[in-house]
């Protein structure tokens, strides 16, 4: 698995080479098109030119082969007015993201005004990498809806323990099966029964969860996957708002309007594993919670690699051999 900091740099790098291939993709059609010169876009372009000639043409070649697809199910990309309605592409900064918009690349149009975003992943389909933490009050941040004092007092000789480790510079390798059998199991078990104690107090839950872990927004996932030398494109047509007609210019592929969950159907251990909880909700939704040191040295947050397992089986998904 690569390392959190290589995944950050093949994924901006995938961003880039979409950014850029969009735009000379319409401008060869003499399309009215601009990139929004952001910071993101910037700090993108500079991971993009680290790679080899090589590298980037498989970036390059992925980003491309999700053009035809895209401009099918979303003809606003390419119907404009005149030449005064430009397409405007930018790069959301990672900050959005922690505020509940997943999208890394936006597509926008003003007047009308009309926006649809891609999430872009490369050769990785986490969600989130959300942390549990000493005082990170997850029911809130999450749900909207604070964790109870059970949930405190239960996480808190857990936390206690790894401050102790912490100052006497240990790894968590140092730990041995402690690390599991003091922090992982114990950890998992307050956190889910918060949820499940959350849930019985409040029927948005299920729906909030899961647009807390996929965004807010409307929005397609684009998936570059080495492995099976394809790139798959999602269409995440919460309440509707994708795949609209553009001056009289209709989709040529239907993206079907999906639901959220309302209900939790489980939320158990993963059979033979203890760091890892998988909970199944109404509507064909599955997701995994595999909790994780994100460094060798201790520290007093633990993080979540937070995988889509399952979404509703009405979801369109494209599978684009290269």
């Amino acid at each position: 698995m690569a390392s959190d900091g290589k995944q950050v740099k093949n994924g901006k790098a995938f961003e880039y080479a979409l950014v850029e291939q969009y735009y000379n993709y319409f401008k060869r059609l003499g399309k009215s098109v601009s990139i929004i010169r952001n910071n993101a876009v910037n700090v993108a372009g500079l991971y993009f030119n680290e790679f080899s000639d090589v590298e980037k043409r498989k970036f390059r070649k992925a980003a491309y082969a999700t053009i035809d697809t895209m401009v099918k199910i979303e003809p606003a990309l390419l119907q404009q007015k005149n030449d005064q309605d430009v397409l405007f592409i930018s790069l959301n900064e990672d900050q959005k993201g922690e505020s509940g918009d997943v999208r890394d690349i936006v597509f926008t149009r003003k007047n009308p005004f009309w926006e649809i975003g891609m999430s872009a992943k490369n050769n990785n389909d986490a969600v989130k990498h959300s942390r549990l933490g000493k005082d990170l009050d997850f029911g809130n941040v999450w749900l909207g809806y604070p964790c109870s004092g059970y949930y405190w007092r239960n996480i808190k000789p857990i936390f206690n323990y790894l401050e102790t480790c912490l100052h006497a510079n240990l790894t968590w390798n140092d730990l041995g099966y402690n690390k599991t059998s003091k922090v992982y199991i114990p950890l998992l078990k307050a956190f889910r029964h918060e949820i499940l104690r959350i849930d019985d107090s409040f029927k948005d839950v299920p729906s909030k969860l899961v647009s807390y872990l996929i965004g807010k927004n409307p929005f397609y996932k684009v998936i570059k996957d080495d492995s099976h030398n394809l790139v798959i494109v999602k269409a995440f047509n919460i309440g509707g708002a994708l795949n609209k007609a553009r001056l009289g210019v209709r989709p040529a592929y239907s993206t079907p309007k999906i639901n959220l969950p309302s209900r939790i159907v489980e939320f158990e251990f993963k059979k033979d594993s203890e760091t890892t909880l998988n909970m199944i909700l109404d509507g064909g939704w599955e997701i995994s919670f595999r909790i994780h040191n994100a460094s060798s040295k201790v520290e007093t947050s633990l993080k979540f690699d937070i995988q889509l397992l399952g979404n509703p089986p009405i979801l369109f998904t494209q599978h684009i051999f290269q």
